[in-house]
């Protein structure tokens, strides 16, 4: 079992409070995203920045068993500070992300099924609707692929996943979407994988329409000017 820090100080009540918080979103997330059909069994994990830590879900539990307390809280390192259980297996690649997207405050990963059949062939998802731009971009990027859990896979991730993209595939494993909240960034992750099933549809037909960069220059200002309202 993942041993809690010796030397961890007391926290503010508001501190602990929104600690209480992200646990009760993540499990509320993971159960929604399950019954959604994003997630399965044990496969995929979904974590929370809050300052210097990470609240990740642990490695190797059915989402539907998954309790406040099983949240597993980890710092930008990756050494567990709290926790009973062993984080996800993913914790690197979650860490090195917050540590180069100070804009990313959640991820969700899963291997949902149309993103990670395009994920197996290696193709990246370009504007073919324009829901893409939910994930501040005009093409979702494909990591290269590496052993699951490591840090290699970790920078490959990272590579794709550069600003101001909040998703991206990982060759021959799955997706990774992020957000400025765990509600943005689950949104991401079911946006991507209804656009890669409408990719993934079209490709069987015929050869899909891309939108141009200018039509997607526009929808990106209509999108950046939602946000700001």
């Amino acid at each position: 079992m993942a041993a809690e820090r010796a030397d961890a100080a007391p926290r503010p009540e508001d501190q602990r409070q929104a600690e209480r918080v992200a646990r009760t979103d993540l499990v509320a997330c993971g159960r929604d995203l399950l019954a959604r059909g994003l997630l399965s069994q044990t496969s995929g994990n979904l974590s929370i920045r809050l300052g210097d830590e990470v609240f990740i879900t642990p490695t190797s539990m059915e989402y539907d068993l998954i309790e406040p307390a099983d949240i597993v809280v980890a710092g930008l390192d990756g050494v567990v500070h709290r926790g009973s259980r062993r984080p996800s297996s993913e914790t690197p690649l979650h860490c090195l992300v917050y540590q180069t997207r100070p804009d990313i405050s959640a991820i969700v990963h899963t291997h949902s099924p149309h993103a990670t059949t395009l994920a197996v062939l290696g193709l990246p998802i370009p504007a073919v609707h324009y829901m893409i731009a939910v994930t501040g971009t005009t093409e979702i990027a494909v990591a290269d692929y590496a052993t699951y859990g490591t840090p290699e896979l970790a920078r490959n991730v990272r590579t794709a996943f550069a600003a101001p993209a909040k998703a991206a595939l990982i060759a021959n494993h799955g997706l990774v979407a992020g957000g400025s909240s765990l509600k943005e960034a689950a949104s991401v992750a079911e946006a991507v994988e209804t656009l890669a099933g409408l990719y993934y549809r079209a490709l069987t037909v015929g050869k899909p329409v891309v939108l141009s960069d200018h039509q997607m220059a526009e929808v990106l200002a209509k999108y950046q000017a939602k946000d700001r309202q």
